[in-house]
């Protein structure tokens, strides 16, 4: 059995990130419950908006909408699977591939959503409204864990808990973003975003592999 040469041995990259966003999280959720107005504001003036997107307008706006998110169950639960999946991506990648592919993988999240909902769900209402949080970026991490650990068993929920090789566990969870986004375009969650970083690190990872070199591990 082969596995991978591990090119960095610490994910001090993973670990910034998720303190990076731990920061601002709790920086930002104190903010709105001491000032709701000023906490509006760091969301308008921080976040993706479609609309801007599309037009290449302030293009900041696609980095610093990754360290943004709504209220604490989203920010841990992206952590969390970031904290699962992030490190041994890193350990292999290296810090720089690995960095790239993360914010590429959370740029091309926020490109695919606002083309989505230009084709499918033109609506004013959703080429406007912000959009923040880092899922398109750790799915663009979750697309290269499947490819680099694809037999590796993960837990994931389907209404219960499954254990499954990650490639099936994840490639189901990159499909079911497909079906929520067509069947609910006005959801508070941006599925199409998903599907996107998804996309991007599957492409990215793919591109990375036949760099990265390989060491036998077992019998």
């Amino acid at each position: 059995m082969e596995g991978y040469v591990i090119s960095t041995p610490s994910a001090r990259a993973t670990w910034i990130i998720i303190g990076m966003n731990t920061i601002i999280g709790l920086a930002t959720f104190a903010t709105q419950l001491a000032n709701p107005r000023l906490f509006d504001e760091i969301i308008l003036s921080f976040s993706a908006i479609p609309f801007l997107t599309i037009l290449g307008r302030e293009p900041y706006r696609l980095i610093t909408s990754m360290f943004l998110h709504g209220d604490l169950i989203h920010l841990f639960l992206n952590m969390f699977a970031l904290l699962i999946f992030g490190p041994d991506v890193e350990r292999v990648l290296g810090r720089v591939k690995y960095l790239i592919l993360y914010f590429a993988s959370g740029i091309a999240a926020d490109y695919a959503h606002a083309y989505f909902i230009l084709t499918f769900y033109p609506a004013k209402q959703l080429l406007l409204t912000p959009s923040i949080g880092a899922s398109g970026a750790i799915f663009g991490i979750m697309a290269a864990y499947a490819v680099l650990f694809p037999l590796r068993r993960v837990v994931f929920f389907m209404w219960f808990p499954v254990v499954a090789p990650a490639i099936v566990a994840i490639l189901i969870m990159a499909l079911l973003q497909v079906f929520y986004a067509l069947l609910m375009p006005f959801s508070r969650v941006a599925y199409a975003a998903h599907l996107g970083g998804f996309i991007a690190g599957l492409v990215i990872t793919l591109i990375y592999r036949p760099m990265l070199r390989r060491v036998r591990i077992g019998f």
